[in-house]
């Protein structure tokens, strides 16, 4: 496996990149993604791989510049297996080649030799301008012409203003392995940047979709916030103060005596590479005001409910109806489920007039082990959910 450089991801793909895969990194215009494909060259370069690095859209100077400004240290080539070919050795070719077929035949053949000379395991290239010059299908050929025992791996970025359908040509015509497109959300749920597994075929992975964030040169999965709402006195303070390894939360007595939120919860957690901070909002109807404005930057929500309340349902489908406006994912957690007298899960389908997408978990938000499973069940419909 050839290690993507970044922790999240490699997960994702079970361990990394096969050896001999064709992979793409996709990128929306205007979207921050060239890191991707930089970590994966500093990644292969510390495990001592041999790579071929073809830059037609720059010099090689320059490159090793953007990279140390993006990973924040230098890319160290020093008796390194490194070979390049860039921008210089694209005008030259252009200058000696009357046609585009003389032209290509160049290409090739720097390729080939280069790979044949260096052992070339891995070939990270920049797709843009050879796609520009030659074609998709054509401009791919000369990646894949080499001449050694084992065919590298070819690891390639390009800018797409096709869409969709471009990354259909790479799988379907192309036959790439992995490809991975990174993007930018426009619509309700805050503006963020996501990178999304479009295709892998070594496994049969769902298609998932993932914010990031960049932080210290490195890509890192995120989910900035999620809040915990839910009638008052249904669990949300516990269920919070369960899954945080730090937090607070301002309370007073409530009427049974009880304690009930008059502020917020505040929950932070880095769990599986994730980043997530939890707000958990006071229950009674006076604080609806607040809802909309947490939501406003929230990418998921949990509603907690008392499954022994069933008086307390309609509050929770207010609230439900408050969050589904904003068009997020969300999970119901139905707490103390452990009690007597708990209602079915038809019942408070039912009575909240759930949909059947989302996913109704029977928990105790005392235990960690529950309150774990449903965060990590929420992150993975977040993953999945069409922005």
């Amino acid at each position: 496996m050839i290690s993507t450089g970044m922790a999240g991801i490699d997960d994702m793909l079970g361990g990394g990149i096969p050896r001999g895969s064709k992979v793409l990194y996709s990128m929306e215009p205007g979207v921050n993604g060239q890191l991707f494909i930089i970590s994966t060259i500093y990644e292969a370069l510390a495990k001592d791989l041999s790579c071929l690095v073809i830059l037609p859209h720059t010099t090689v100077d320059a490159f090793l510049h953007d990279a140390a400004n993006m990973r924040g240290n230098m890319l160290d080539i020093t008796g390194k297996k490194i070979a390049f070919i860039d921008m210089i050795d694209r005008e030259r070719i252009q200058r000696s080649s009357p046609t585009r077929a003389v032209a290509e035949n160049e290409w090739r053949a720097r390729i080939n030799k280069l790979c044949k000379e260096n052992q070339v395991e891995v070939i990270f290239g920049y797709f843009d301008v050879i796609y520009e010059d030659f074609g998709l299908e054509a401009g791919f050929k000369l990646f894949d012409s080499h001449n050694s025992n084992q065919s590298p791996t070819v690891i390639l970025e390009h800018l797409n203003f096709e869409g969709d359908s471009l990354l259909t040509q790479f799988i379907e015509k192309l036959s790439f392995d992995l490809v991975i497109s990174i993007k930018a959300s426009f619509g309700k749920l805050p503006h963020f940047n996501f990178f999304t597994i479009v295709h892998t075929s070594w496994a049969p992975l769902q298609k998932r979709s993932v914010p990031f964030i960049i932080s210290n040169g490195r890509i890192v999965p995120y989910i900035p916030k999620i809040v915990v709402t839910g009638p008052p006195e249904s669990g949300k303070s516990t269920f919070v103060a369960s899954v945080s390894e730090r937090g607070q939360s301002v309370d007073r007595s409530g009427l049974s005596g009880s304690s009930t939120t008059v502020a917020m919860d505040f929950g932070w957690l880095h769990w599986k590479d994730f980043d997530i901070t939890l707000y958990g909002t006071p229950g009674q109807p006076r604080f609806d005001l607040l809802i909309p404005m947490l939501l406003k930057n929230a990418m998921g929500a949990v509603i907690v409910i008392d499954v022994t309340k069933p008086e307390s349902l309609p509050r929770a489908k207010h609230l439900i109806h408050l969050i589904s406006e904003r068009r997020m994912p969300m999970v119901i957690a139905a707490n103390k489920s452990d009690l007597p007298s708990r209602m079915t899960e038809a019942e408070i389908r039912t009575a909240l007039a759930l949909n059947k997408e989302i996913p109704v978990f029977f928990i105790s938000s005392k235990k960690k082990e529950d309150v774990r499973f449903v965060l990590e069940s929420l992150v993975d419909f977040i993953t999945q959910f069409s922005y």
